[in-house]
């Protein structure tokens, strides 16, 4: 049996009722932004998206009701999900 593997997956979430800053609901209400091979490139990714300001503005100090939000009414976040091997075998 083939061992499986790890890959990390940059995710969002959308919330309207912590939406902070009067735009409009987007489309998807959550989802994959990104897929990562390893753990510490998709912490560089999610901070990186964080401090870009497409999400809204995140305040990480821990004093706020919506703490995790973004001004926007997102949350980003990485995830681990396990891979299973192909039953195929290599190609």
């Amino acid at each position: 049996m083939s061992e499986r593997k790890h890959i990390y997956a940059l995710t969002f979430e959308y919330s309207y009722a912590n939406n902070n800053d009067g735009n409009q609901s987007p489309d998807e209400a959550g989802g994959i932004i990104a897929l990562f091979e390893d753990e510490d490139d998709a912490n560089v990714r999610l901070e990186q998206e964080k401090n870009s300001g497409e999400w809204g503005g995140f305040d990480d100090d821990g004093d706020d009701e919506n703490d995790g939000w973004s001004t926007g009414g997102y949350t980003l976040g990485v995830e681990a999900q396990e891979i299973v091997p192909s039953s195929k075998g290599k190609a």
